[in-house]
């Protein structure tokens, strides 16, 4: 370990035992250095190691997880076999973690100052004066406005990105060496998540807090940090300086991740290219590459030999065998294929002049506010319109007002060409049925002791569709027009990664054949390779079915490719409309230039540019 080397881990595994005894092994052989101030990105899809790694780092491993191999030295110091009263001094004092949703990870009834002040108070300042000083100071730097006031407000009062910088300001308390950050900025909107960013980097260039960010996006990767990490079925399989891995990426892996990345600048009608396949059950791994199932390269002795790490240039890493030997880099993977998407029928819903309020709990309804402020718009048959906006724009209102979830105080809404603003319960029952929403979280919106079958028959039963007979083949159809066995009826929500259940979830929506679906951020927690898949998914349902689809979303490059039309939300109002090339080429609001400056693309060199232009 040379004397830069702040941190040096040496083929780790982890391990962990199940109910019935297995043994999965979640990490394997992974091994790098961080230098002082150094910064690296851990990439891959879910279930690649990448937070399991991060927590084993200071042994905070939920359950039966137990480190089995290798070496993880802080300073020479091996912290893989160190004692759990020098863990704690480690904890928050050498390494501090951010997490990755803020509200599971911050207490509801504490408020944003006694999170912090509790870090200070574990690690030794026991002056009261001088710990309320240092909590408004780590909320000032972290950028939270009205540090003095706003330390005595609780979670529910801050906006996510926000609630992420109380996040921060607690992993820095103790000013550690080392800063874990999972998934920061997965849920958040691009401009929330493009001020987090620069707050990590300035953090790290001012303070020389080294920096381990875990990630799906490649974007984010391309504009923080040096060096990155990419991880699949618990190995590493390629590592290197990031502008050399997200360039010239030499593993087909990576190469996969990065063809199926949104680009901005790809237009309107293209398709997502996703990795097929699935990662592997890590409890029946055996020889050979764990990717060899996927791999468009495989080879036959990649089914019997398991890869080791070769360096084909100076400082790249990668554990491929058709790669080893090889200087050059993989194929630059084709160009988005654009899809024949047939021209829009005639309009199926409109709005207008949509109004929402929500009343206040003070006396009189004081501390309201609106969020929706004269919404206008039309959506026709086979069209897709992309809803784009920050936190609080009224996106999510919009879409349960037009799902008729929430009743609207003012304006007009026509289904079909029929009145449905106010509609009697009768008349609710058939607009609910034509009206279908899928949900961010799939998981959130599946029951889990119901089966599959039960949750996709559901509507049918709400809508009394058919005889049992009816509603079981109607359940078949849909899991096999979703691209999943209809076997799967049987199981249970749990069983089934997160693609898979957001699929669950839009066969669902689909049960009662309804002629719009609403999609609320429905592939937001989704890694690239997944998300790719869900949008493929949609946009064929979409012409198969003549759906109209309004997708809401926080991603600008994936709104941009599948939407025919893009409005802009802001502060309840659209503030800008148009055809999608037209919205992300030139738009015409200051709001709209600024959604697009802040989206991060993966290629290092293509951030500073734009940033810079969006500012001048």
């Amino acid at each position: 370990m040379t004397t830069h080397e702040l941190l040096e881990v040496r083929d780790l595994g982890v391990e962990f035992t199940t109910a019935d005894g297995s043994v999965v092994p979640a990490v394997r052989g992974v091994s790098f250095t961080l230098r002082r101030g150094g910064t690296l990105a851990v990439v891959g899809e879910s279930g690649s190691g990448k937070s399991t790694t991060a927590l084993a780092l200071t042994r905070m491993l939920p359950g039966t997880g137990r480190i089995t191999t290798g070496t993880v030295r802080l300073d020479g110091r091996d912290l893989a076999d160190a004692s759990e009263a020098e863990l704690r001094a480690v904890r928050g004092a050498r390494i501090g973690m951010v997490f990755q949703d803020p509200m599971t990870a911050l207490n509801p009834v504490m408020t944003a100052g006694r999170h912090v002040d509790e870090v200070l108070r574990a690690h030794g300042n026991h002056d009261r004066t001088a710990r309320r000083a240092r909590v408004v100071e780590l909320l000032d730097m972290v950028g939270i406005p009205e540090p003095h006031r706003r330390a005595d407000d609780h979670p529910h009062q801050f906006s996510g990105g926000q609630r992420q910088r109380i996040l921060i300001a607690m992993a820095l308390a103790a000013e550690p060496d080392i800063l874990l950050a999972d998934e920061p900025t997965t849920a958040l909107d691009a401009t929330v998540q493009d001020q987090i960013l620069t707050l990590l980097s300035d953090l790290n260039r001012e303070t020389g807090t080294a920096l381990v960010l875990i990630t799906h996006n490649m974007g984010v990767v391309a504009r923080t940090c040096e060096r990155v990490l990419v991880m699949y079925a618990g190995g590493v399989v390629e590592d290197g300086p990031t502008a050399e891995v997200l360039a010239r990426p030499r593993h087909p892996y990576t190469a996969g991740l990065l063809a199926a990345v949104p680009r901005l600048a790809s237009p309107s009608g293209t398709r997502l290219t996703g990795i097929p396949g699935s990662p592997p059950d890590l409890a029946l791994l055996g020889d050979g590459c764990a990717f060899a199932e996927r791999c468009a390269l495989v080879e036959d002795r990649c089914l019997t030999t398991t890869p080791l790490p070769v360096e084909p240039v100076p400082g790249v890493r990668v554990a491929c065998l058709p790669a080893a030997g090889h200087t050059e880099p993989l194929p630059a993977p084709s160009s988005p294929t654009r899809i024949d998407r047939p021209a829009p029928g005639p309009v199926v819903l409109r709005a207008e002049g949509l109004r929402k309020t929500y009343r206040g709990r003070g006396a009189g309804g004081r501390g309201g506010f609106t969020a929706l402020d004269g919404v206008s718009l039309a959506l026709s048959a086979g069209e897709t319109l992309g809803i784009v906006g920050e936190s609080g724009s009224g996106k999510s209102t919009l879409a349960r007002v037009l799902a008729h979830a929430h009743p609207a105080d003012g304006g007009r809404m026509l289904l079909h060409g029929e009145d449905v603003t106010r509609p009697s319960r009768r008349a609710l029952h058939g607009v609910r049925r034509q009206v279908q929403m899928v949900f961010q979280d799939p998981y959130a919106s599946l029951n889990p002791r119901m089966t599959v079958g039960q949750i996709i028959a559901e509507p049918l039963l709400a809508f009394g569709l058919g005889g049992r007979r009816e509603r079981d083949e109607r359940v078949a159809e849909l899991l096999r027009l979703v691209g999943l066995d209809p076997a799967a009826a049987d199981r249970h929500p749990r069983s089934f990664s997160g693609g898979q259940r957001q699929r669950i979830g839009i066969a669902r929506a689909l049960a009662p054949e309804p002629t719009v679906l609403i999609c609320d951020e429905p592939v937001s927690a989704l890694d690239v390779s997944v998300q790719a898949q869900i949008v493929g998914l949609l946009t064929d349902l979409q012409r198969d079915l003549g759906l109209a689809l309004v997708f809401i979303a926080h991603d600008l490059a994936v709104v941009r490719q599948v939407s025919h039309r893009i409005a802009v939300m802001h502060r309840g109002r659209i503030v800008e409309s148009g055809g999608a090339d037209e919205i992300c080429e030139n738009p015409g609001d200051p709001y709209t230039r600024a959604l697009l400056a802040a989206v991060p693309e993966p290629t290092p060199r293509a951030v500073r540019p734009r940033r810079a232009e969006a500012l001048a």
